[in-house]
């Protein structure tokens, strides 16, 4: 059965550091981030917790579906979707590496390297230029779940990627809980987890949008097979 699930943000400025590596005639320059990107049986600031047992799986998975097939990409700033905007991406996650229940994490910034003729992202050469003059900087989980109001623990959590965050004020920052600053769940927006465990679109969200384009036609048929379509694809997302 299919579950509906909201979208988490996570961010925090905890033991985070900015590694640069110099280039010479023969490699260009890298800039890397490395830090405690995700964290389990804690409270974090936002009075939530993420059971190791239920994060676990997840980042698991994030490592062997997105950082090893190099597709781990990162986006500057927060979003609202759980699709990646090439626009917006700044840097790719290298790595996750479990640590006492935690996950320390590597990243590279995909900024440009004229003297190599490396055209970097026009985020990334932004994120190059804020990390070159000390701007705080932090990582953001995104994931869809639910939240326990009583108990604060997350559930049927599943990590969708981890972004570069620039903007304390979009969050609460809370100089007494180790410089983190959070952002809570966006109600407004729902998805939907089908048996398979793929991340959908709130489907009724979907149709709306579908019939809202239906063609402008005196043909008849034409409009009755627009929306037979429509209503297919509506009960297909809800579907073994």
């Amino acid at each position: 059965m299919s579950k509906k699930l909201k979208l988490i943000i996570e961010s925090n400025l905890e033991n985070f550091e900015v590694i640069t590596e110099s280039g010479d005639e023969t490699r260009p320059q890298t800039i890397m981030m490395k830090g405690t990107y995700l964290a389990s049986d804690v409270k974090n600031g936002n009075n939530r917790i993420y059971p190791y047992e239920d994060l676990k799986p997840t980042v698991d998975k994030f490592i062997e579906e997105k950082i090893n097939t190099k597709t781990a990409l990162e986006e500057l700033e927060h979003s609202s979707e759980i699709t990646i905007n090439p626009d917006r991406v700044c840097a790719r996650t290298l790595s996750l590496v479990e640590d006492n229940k935690s996950w320390i994490g590597t990243s590279v910034v995909l900024a440009s390297d004229e003297k190599f003729g490396i055209k970097g992202t026009k985020c990334g050469d932004l994120l190059k230029s804020l990390l070159q003059f000390d701007t705080a900087i932090g990582h953001s989980s995104r994931g869809v779940g639910n939240v326990n109001e009583a108990t604060g623990i997350v559930e049927d959590y599943q990590l969708i990627c981890i972004d570069t965050v620039l903007n304390p004020s979009i969050g609460i920052f809370n100089k007494s809980n180790a410089n983190r600053f959070v952002n809570g769940i966006l109600e407004s927006k729902n998805f939907i987890v089908n048996t398979h465990g793929e991340i959908l679109e709130e489907t009724f969200e979907n149709f709306e949008k579908s019939i809202s384009k239906m063609p402008n036609t005196n043909v008849t048929s034409k409009k009755v097979d627009y929306l037979a379509k429509s209503v297919m694809d509506f009960l297909d997302a809800f579907r073994a």
